[in-house]
């Protein structure tokens, strides 16, 4: 299972810290939900992150085909001849050319195979796109253009972006330390003075205040993970 091996250690660190007994990771259930979550969260962030890097090489290749006098339709397949010179083949933007080509191959329209592309991409640049594209194709209008407009949105949104992660990214270590902190504060004092804890395990009163201190950790992690995103 994907993540499973973070979650699993982590939840044994927290059976060990929290409740000292390691039945109690029936009450952790809720929380490895959330972590999960997280996790992939974070995941189709980095992957559409990527993803936009990549669509921005691919509009600049399309308007490179396009003043080269290609039609759209083919300027997609010159277009994946230029990326390949690029990324790996693995890249998740040969993915969605390749479901594009193949569409164009069976004589789809490039509207709906671009507006297919956005929906499932998640990401609003790339719907935008989509939609120009067909307002533009129904209209008449300068393709190349539209192409080229968008890769200007893109860079100077990634570079809003990186400036801002630049900015933040001192707080965004300061946030990971603090969230790591309780774990560590409490693995210290089971090293160093066990007793001090031991009123805290097997006990009603303890596991209710354990658990309530593990929810506090979680909220307050949500919590900072919402302060530092900033959406451009």
């Amino acid at each position: 299972m994907e993540f499973g091996l973070k979650i699993f250690l982590k939840g044994m660190a927290i059976c060990y810290l929290f409740y000292d007994s390691y039945k109690a990771c029936l009450l952790l259930v809720p929380f490895a939900v959330m972590d999960y979550k997280k996790l992939k969260k974070v995941k189709m962030e980095k992957v559409k992150k990527r993803l936009i890097l990549e669509f921005k090489a691919l509009m600049e290749a399309l308007a490179a085909s396009l003043r080269a006098g290609y039609a759209l339709e083919k300027a997609f397949a010159d277009a994946k001849k230029d990326l390949e010179l690029i990324y790996d083949k693995k890249a998740v933007i040969f993915e969605e050319l390749n479901s594009i080509l193949s569409g164009l191959g069976m004589n789809m329209e490039l509207e709906i195979l671009l507006k297919d592309f956005g929906e499932r991409s998640g990401i609003d640049d790339i719907r935008n796109f989509a939609n120009v594209v067909a307002v533009a194709k129904k209209s008449g209008g300068n393709v190349v253009r539209v192409i080229e407009k968008t890769v200007n949105c893109i860079s100077d949104k990634l570079a809003v972006e990186e400036e801002i992660g630049t900015l933040i990214a001192a707080k965004k270590l300061e946030e990971r330390i603090m969230m790591v902190m309780p774990y560590g504060i409490i693995f210290y004092l089971r090293i160093s003075n066990g007793e001090f804890l031991q009123v805290l395990y097997h006990n009603g009163l303890g596991i209710i205040l354990m658990t309530l201190f593990l929810a506090a950790i979680h909220i307050a992690e949500i919590w900072a993970a919402r302060i530092m995103e900033i959406q451009v």
